[in-house]
């Protein structure tokens, strides 16, 4: 099982959001992703790119702009790139994750839920086309498409015909959906996603609504959330119970994360999961985005307390 992460991360501290949106062709920001990569290297296998820019804007903006098309919502070629994996093939670096939001995601964002095909059939070719310049890069071992609004928004239901249809291109390398809910995931049998990615951490219930068989049988492999990222959730109980504030405290925030997220608890969820699906699991990672996390280091705290329990999970499977 592969350690990843979703992508985002929390900025350094006295940078915005807002600063980020418009520095990110600077050198300040450029170094910035590659230190935040680097340090989530020392956890992870295969690390995504540092995403502190906004999930959406960062795909649509550029795929809406008329100088970059090649029709409606259709970005030529040359133009889908993502900066911040452009920044980190500045470095020697072994394995990288690309998310990059779905086109179901972009769409809904854009229109609702509906669907006028000719336009979602061109975003969904923008997002592939960003796809095959991410993996001209052979460190790119995965790209992960970010599809939250799939199962949660009643208004967008798309049959399974046109999901296979969005998602229908084969690319070389692994190639995971992530879902927040498992409603659809059957939906992306017939297609060509590799990984179906699901948010269990924090509801275990989650996995019930998944059958190992039927995805053995459409050769579909699993990436499972083993580590919450509600840390909004996280820190009010830990607060709650010590009386505390922990948002304004660095250490009292490792230390709710200590706790709620410790070591035993997160090899807890790995050991329950693979007693359900086996080697079905492909990625164990967090459950979602580390970006509302209240610093760097409380982040990074989450990923070694995940990567030390995927080692003492594989320790204790060799006896």
């Amino acid at each position: 099982m592969l350690l990843d992460d979703i992508g985002s991360f929390p900025l350094p501290f006295g940078i915005s959001r807002e600063w980020a949106e418009k520095n990110y062709r600077t050198k300040e920001y450029e170094e910035m992703v590659q230190r935040a990569f680097l340090m989530k290297a020392k956890f992870l296998d295969v690390p995504n790119y540092p995403q502190f820019r906004d999930m959406v804007k960062m795909f649509i903006d550029p795929i809406k702009n008329p100088e970059f098309q090649d029709d409606a919502y259709l970005i030529s070629e040359k133009h889908a790139v993502i900066p911040e994996l452009e920044f980190l093939e500045k470095m020697k670096v072994d394995s990288i994750r690309v998310c990059i939001t779905g086109a179901f995601e972009l769409y809904y964002r854009e229109f609702g839920g509906v669907i006028y095909e000719d336009i979602l059939m061109n975003i969904a070719e923008s997002v592939y086309r960003f796809a095959r310049n991410a993996l001209k890069f052979e460190n790119v071992k995965c790209i992960s498409f970010d599809e939250p609004s799939l199962g949660i928004a009643p208004d967008l239901q798309p049959e399974k015909e046109l999901v296979e249809r969005v998602y229908g291109k084969k690319l070389k390398a692994d190639v995971q959906v992530h879902l927040h809910e498992p409603v659809f995931y059957e939906r992306f049998f017939d297609s060509s996603i590799d990984i179906i990615g699901i948010e269990s951490a924090k509801d275990a219930r989650k996995l019930l609504a998944l059958d190992a068989e039927e995805l053995k049988s459409a050769e579909k492999k699993l990436r499972i959330g083993v580590a919450r990222t509600d840390i909004d959730c996280i820190i009010n109980e830990f607060n709650e119970k010590h009386g505390v504030d922990a948002w304004k405290n660095e250490e009292l925030a490792e230390l709710a994360l200590n706790e709620f997220e410790s070591i035993e608890t997160i090899f807890g969820r790995i050991k329950d999961s693979f007693e359900k699906f086996g080697d079905l699991i492909e990625y164990i990672g967090p459950d979602c985005g580390m970006f509302s996390f209240p610093s760097q280091n409380a982040a990074l705290k989450l990923l070694e307390n995940l990567r030390k329990a995927r080692d003492l999970w594989t320790t204790s499977r060799s006896f």
